[in-house]
């Protein structure tokens, strides 16, 4: 067969057509020991680029990847072949690219250098020896292939790390010489010069400084050389796309890479030289395109600019921290809005984070030095974030919605950062925020501004606490009283509520007179509409959960509030449940029963008729608002702390048997979880549950026949708690019915061969219910004993899934149930060969290693009740055909490990594991 002809013919259909089958025969030939042979042909200049490409691509392949096909005595004439390759005149750039990083992968796989100390020649001067760079065409092949090198070092398999990193340190040092060689020659400014070569010098650098940690005496050698490319490549304007961008993106990776070396903080000197030079060029050459640079030698160093700007060491150091500061506050305050103007300014957040966080670390009297250095500082950044954080005015200046989610984070980091800041200025950034707040406020064009000032504000609650009582009183006053809400759009009010919703500890230690003050705030809030009303339920939920003890005389009119806002609320979002939260800690606070039921119909009344309406609808249409509502029910009955707790579950069991009796809605899973969830948390609020959750069993049961749910088996795993000593054992037939029917579903799965992992969920909930009546009532599992049999072989069968959940809860159940002895050992002892034959197939290789945990647990209950019978239960197992693929002795150690092991579970676990890897590695063949 003609290979060259054939592939040739295959490229350009690949290449004309996108021909998916042409492309797997490609990759099939490429990988094939022929196309040692036939790649040559097609690198010829007459073939087409993309049959040259083709070509290089796979010669990269083949060195890289089947390198073992390549006799060594024909090293010398690959290397020849692939030089002249490379030589060949007109060759596309990136067919070239291409070569050279097969040449470079050639080199890593042949060349000894790396596992000889003793060689006088670096991997870099043999390279220079053959290709000679007489020439500037020659010279771009060398830096072409240099720049390969550590990458395919990089993905060499068979040599240490160690190793590799000695022997491309070794050749940094020949490397940088070259670069310097190249730097100082090849001068970008003259204009009649071509930059090819000055480009691909500093690729190279980039490429090796990758490397991490190379030698900092000689990194440091190319340091001012990349400082003046960074000088000529930096942007001219903002969003250039000039044939500079990306050699400039290229020239600050280096810099940075250096800067942030991890040796640099103990050269001090050298540390502060190369920091002033770099303050220096980003002052003359367009400062803001350099901040990425020297936020990244501020973060990394923060401590050692602090110091400098206290005052300790020389004026020059000095000069250079301010400088520095300096050059990042300008670019945190450049002008335009972030991101549609301007994408920088969010660069320095690091910066400023570290710098305060440092401060805390300086001992005094440096300590206050620093704190009088910084404060200035500080302020100027904390007037340009309330600047930058304002929201858009207008729908024009909100950008798309990439944009709009970018300026999200950039107000969170915003927000944090005058934290940062309130720990540097403490109460003087509360008094600007009063002072930007006591202005005259009456310009409705400047409600970014109030709206940004109030933002800080809840910024700083969690840093400010609950002992400040001087000035958090002022701007309280300032919030409530002094911002004509009804001027502004409501994402003022909106934030107005957040803020005190965050404040709702300050309040709840001072109640007189915030609470009421605030508390109508957010009332303003709840009935403004749906810009302001999911906030200010936000604020209500932490107001109630705070300011509990003092809520009693605002009780009537904050749930007069709720019932009116609750009609309005959508199935999206928490804000119904947030409303029933505070409804529920609201009602707590009412003196008497019989006011709390007077606004039962104002709060659960409203869901009640909600979901009413509801369930007349088809089900695709109100299934989210009908499990939104139960939701918030729920929600209600988890902060209901009163006697009205069965009133209020009597009136949602007609919504519950309306539910379970419907054809559709019975079945409906979402619908049932939020159900069953619903009846579960209503348990804490009844005063007599075993009386009171009593029409509950006939709802549980019911519904479960219908459409079994996990959710059910959790609501009867609390009533069995509830109900397990009840002398009319009320419990025991519906759990009776339950189990039956569960195991029934899983059997009738079997009997189809059906994927019993579909069941997992289900199953974790059955075999939980089990364990927690093995650990409290045993005897209830004795009332149905011809369904225990069947019950031990289902969580046998779940310990063999791959569902952890699902076999952690089997372990729980068997664990139990064997170790409730005497009651179920009857039942044990028949089930106890095939139990462990089961788990040590598991241990084999059923499942992973790391999921061994619940098979360690029910071995070592067998080890502590079944000791007359577990000898010969283990032999049993190990000795079958289709037991654990291992050889005798180590069965015969794994054996004694179990045995030895009665006490620890975690030690067994690590018998298990163990004992599994040496199962498959006899697997393997290993």
């Amino acid at each position: 067969m003609d290979y060259a002809t054939v592939v040739d013919q295959a490229v350009k259909q690949f290449y004309a057509a996108g021909n998916n089958e042409a492309h797997t025969w490609l990759l099939q030939v490429q990988a094939s020991p022929e196309a040692w042979t036939f790649v040559w042909q097609l690198l010829d200049p007459s073939k087409s680029w993309e049959v040259q490409f083709f070509a290089a691509t796979t010669l990269h392949a083949k060195i890289s990847k089947q390198w073992d096909e390549v006799p060594k005595n024909e090293y010398p004439a690959l290397q020849e072949r692939l030089l002249n390759s490379i030589k060949q005149s007109n060759t596309p750039k990136f067919v070239l690219s291409k070569l050279c990083q097969a040449l470079a992968a050639f080199l890593a796989h042949s060349n000894s250098d790396l596992e000889s100390k003793d060689k006088e020649k670096s991997l870099v001067e043999e390279l220079i020896e053959i290709l000679p760079y007489d020439s500037p065409p020659a010279l771009e092949l060398l830096l072409r292939v240099l720049s390969s090198i550590p990458g395919e070092f990089e993905r060499r398999q068979g040599i240490r790390r160690t190793k590799v990193r000695d022997g491309l340190v070794s050749s940094w040092y020949k490397t940088t010489w070259l670069l310097q060689q190249v730097f100082a020659t090849c001068n970008p400014s003259v204009q009649e010069n071509d930059n090819t070569l000055y480009v691909l010098g500093i690729e190279c650098a980039l490429s090796w400084l990758k490397i991490g940690q190379l030698p900092l005496e000689i990194t440091g050698q190319i340091y001012h050389y990349l400082l003046v490319a960074a000088s000529h490549y930096a942007p001219i304007r903002e969003n250039s796309h000039d044939d500079n961008t990306s050699s400039w993106e290229i020239v600050q990776d280096c810099l940075i890479m250096i800067v942030t070396h991890p040796e640099l903080h103990k050269r001090p000197q050298t540390l502060w030289e190369w920091a002033r030079s770099l303050v220096t060029m980003a002052r003359q050459h367009n400062e803001k395109y350099f901040c990425e640079i020297l936020t990244a030698i501020g973060e990394a160093h923060s401590r050692t600019f602090l110091l400098a700007l206290a005052g300790e060491g020389d004026e020059t150091q000095k000069w250079t921290s301010e400088g520095l500061i300096e050059l990042l506050l300008e670019c945190s305050e450049q002008g335009g809005r972030y991101p549609t103007e301007e994408t920088r300014s969010c660069i320095p957040f690091g910066f400023w984070f570290s710098l305060q966080d440092d401060l805390g670390t300086v001992d005094p009297p440096l300590e206050n030095r620093a704190l009088v250095a910084l404060k200035p500082i500080y302020a100027r950044l904390a007037n340009a974030l309330l600047r930058k954080s304002t929201l858009p005015s207008s729908q024009s200046e909100s950008g798309d919605a990439d944009e709009r989610e970018l300026f999200r984070c950039y107000r969170q980091d915003a927000a944090d950062t005058l934290d940062y800041c309130y720990r540097v200025l403490g109460q003087d950034l509360l008094v600007l925020l009063g002072q930007r707040l006591s202005q005259p406020l009456g310009n409705s064009q400047k409600w970014t501004d109030v709206e940004s000032t109030l933002h800080a504000f809840e910024a700083l609650a969690d840093r400010v606490g609950t002992e400040e009582t001087h000035y958090i009183p002022a701007l309280m006053d300032l919030v409530v009283s002094h911002i004509p809400y009804d001027l502004y759009p409501g994402e003022v009010l909106a934030c107005a509520c957040s803020t005190m919703g965050a404040y709702a500890e300050w309040i709840g230690e001072h109640p007189d007179p915030w609470l009421e003050r605030v508390l109508h705030l957010v009332t303003l809030g709840l009935m403004r509409g749906s810009v302001t009303a999911p906030r200010a339920s936000m604020a209500l939920k932490d107001i109630t959960r705070e300011c509990g003890s003092h809520l009693a005389p605002f009780a009537p009119s904050i749930l007069g509030t709720i019932g009116r806002t609750l009609p309005n609320v959508t199935s999206e979002g928490g804000e119904g449940q947030r409303l029933m939260y505070a409804a529920g800690k609201l009602l707590n606070t009412l003196p008497t029963a019989e006011e709390q039921l007077t606004h039962l119909d104002a709060t659960l009344g409203l869901c009640i008729m909600k979901i009413q309406e509801l369930l007349k609808q088809p089900l695709f249409v109100a299934r989210v608002a009908v499990t939104n509502q139960l939701k918030m029910a729920t929600m209600f009955f988890s902060t209901l702390e009163c006697p009205i707790g069965k009133a209020v579950l009597d009136g949602l069991l007609p919504i519950f048997n309306q539910i379970i009796v419907h054809p559709e809605w019975s079945q409906d899973n979402a619908t049932l979880e939020a159900m069953h969830s619903c009846a579960q948390r209503s348990l804490s609020s009844l005063l007599h549950p075993e009386t009171d959750a009593r029409p509950l069993l006939t709802i549980l049961s019911t519904s479960y026949k219908n459409w079994p749910h996990p959710a059910a088996l959790n609501l009867l795993s609390q009533l069995v708690l509830l109900f397990g000593r009840d002398p009319d054992n009320i419990i025991g037939p519906v759990f009776a019915d339950l189990s039956s029917i569960t195991l029934g579903g899983i059997k009738a799965c079997q009997s189809v061969h059906g994927d019993l992992s579909d069941w997992s969920d289900l199953m974790e909930a059955y075999l939980g219910l089990l364990a927690q009546i093995c650990k409290k009532n045993a005897g209830m599992l004795l009332q149905v004993p011809d369904q225990i049999p069947d019950m031990l072989r289902c969580g046998m069968t779940y310990l063999m899934l791959p569902e952890a959940g699902a076999a952690k809860a089997a372990g729980s159940f068997l664990t139990h149930a064997i170790m409730q002895s005497p009651h179920l050992q009857t039942f044990i002892q028949p089930i106890g060969q095939e139990l462990v034959f089961v788990i040590l197939q598991c241990v084999g290789g059923e499942v992973p290693r790391n999921s061994l945990e619940p098979h360690a647990e029910v071995l070592l209950a067998l080890n502590k009740t079944c000791s007359e019978w577990i000898l010969q239960w283990l032999r049993t197992a190990l000795e079958s055909q289709s037991g654990p693929a291992a050889n005798n002795s180590d069965k015969e150690i794994f054996m004694r490990n179990v045995l030895r092991e009665r006490i620890s579970k975690r030690r067994l676990c690590d018998v298990l594991k163990d004992f599994s890897l040496k199962c498959r590695q006899q697997t393997i063949g290993l």
